[in-house]
């Protein structure tokens, strides 16, 4: 009789699992998301300066699992798993499993202790809230033109990004140098547009390698971006943010990037989860008290060799949904599961078009127009792949019920 596994989310971390079991024909692998796509989300910076389109960074998922044996598409919201009778509910109804991986993400960590955040900001996360950013910014944007008096178009426009880790530079990048190309292009905003990245320490990328912190500091400060650093956001008003020094800076526009916490699902779970909602897991990454539930990704709590937690990364979710994917092998075997510590192969920071800085195994080191080209080099590889697959037949398959 063939074992069920169920992976409840369509993200780097669950199509990897997805892929890895698709091959046992003893298995019946079921893949369920609220989506119908797969959201590149190492792209959403992409989406957001127009480099990219919808279709640039989103995969079919229905039209992906179709080209696997042995898999299922069932698009639906999963509002609940009973660990003890090994039900997923949905909003369409209750389906049964002899394995699950947990695989749903995260999403932007609004603070209650920062007043007026989120009233008054964006977060990138999802594929909705990039879109709606670009929508909203560029909507901003072509507003100043059609004021009624002049002192109003040629104002400066000011962008607040709040958070310098990997998504609050990449968005300051992108936005200063997508800002410039649009000014450069349409000669409609006076005197151009102000990027104020907030940062908490006293450089950028804090705890990321020396390689990329100083190509990224260097390359926002060639774009104009003022830094304003050692400082944290202690609250949001409609038009400014106030900072821990007692300053405040005005904005047009305010985007937060100041971290993540795990979706929304995991508050329903009974699981042990940390202070940003993810779940424990073991080193196996089972979930802790669960021999057939496993996490992987932005959801789960993982540490890498040094202790610390492991980045929230697409390289990090495939890595630690390898080592699910042999471990639900294993168990169903009755062998020992595997232990084996995530190490990312490397690190890459997008830093406006035809630039971004790239470290491989801690040891190759490129940036500027290579490491751009590494960077759309391992991007296109990861997203044709799957298109390939996706679209290998004419019409697209229903998903399942």
């Amino acid at each position: 009789m063939k074992k069920r596994v169920a992976i409840i989310g369509g993200g780097y971390g669950g199509i990897r699992v997805m892929q890895h079991l698709s091959a046992h024909a003893f298995l019946d692998v079921t893949l369920i998301d609220q989506h119908p796509f797969h959201f590149l989300q190492t792209e959403a910076y992409a989406l957001i300066a127009q480099q990219a389109t919808l279709a640039d960074v989103t995969v079919d998922l229905p039209a992906l699992c179709h080209s696997y044996k042995n898999v299922t598409f069932v698009k639906a919201l999963v509002e609940g798993v009973d660990f003890k009778a090994k039900r997923i509910d949905t909003d369409r109804g209750s389906s049964f499993y002899d394995y699950v991986v947990i695989a749903v993400g995260s999403r932007t960590f609004y603070p209650d202790t920062i007043p007026g955040l989120p009233e008054n900001s964006h977060g990138v996360k999802s594929l909705r809230h990039a879109f709606a950013f670009r929508q909203q910014f560029e909507q901003e944007l072509f507003a100043r033109l059609y004021s009624e008096g002049d002192e109003e178009a040629c104002r400066v426009f000011k962008i607040v990004v709040a958070g310098a880790g990997l998504s609050g530079v990449e968005i300051a990048a992108e936005m200063a140098d997508y800002s410039r190309r649009f000014i450069r292009t349409n000669r409609m905003l006076c005197d151009g547009v102000e990027i104020n990245l907030i940062a908490s320490h006293d450089e950028v990328l804090e705890g990321m390698h020396p390689h990329l912190k100083y190509h990224a500091q260097k390359r926002l400060l060639e774009l104009g971006v003022r830094i304003v650093a050692n400082n944290r956001v202690t609250a949001v008003e409609p038009n400014r943010v106030l900072l821990t020094d007692g300053s405040a800076v005005a904005f047009d526009f305010m985007i937060f990037a100041g971290g993540v916490i795990a979706a929304t699902l995991t508050e329903k779970l009974d699981v042990e989860r940390n202070r940003k909602g993810q779940i424990e897991v073991t080193p196996e990454m089972a979930v802790v008290g669960r021999e057939d539930a496993f996490a992987v990704g932005d959801v789960a709590a993982i540490k890498g060799p040094d202790g610390r937690p492991v980045p929230a990364t697409a390289n990090g979710a495939e890595k630690e949904a390898d080592l699910v994917a042999a471990n639900v092998l294993r168990s169903i075997r009755g062998e020992r599961l595997l232990r084996r510590p995530v190490r990312l192969e490397g690190f890459i920071v997008a830093l406006g078009r035809y630039n971004a800085a790239v470290v491989l195994f801690d040891f190759f080191k490129f940036s500027g127009l290579l490491g751009y080209f590494m960077k759309r080099l391992i991007t296109n590889r990861y997203k044709l792949l799957l298109d390939n697959r996706a679209y290998k037949t004419f019409r697209r398959p229903r998903s399942g019920a």
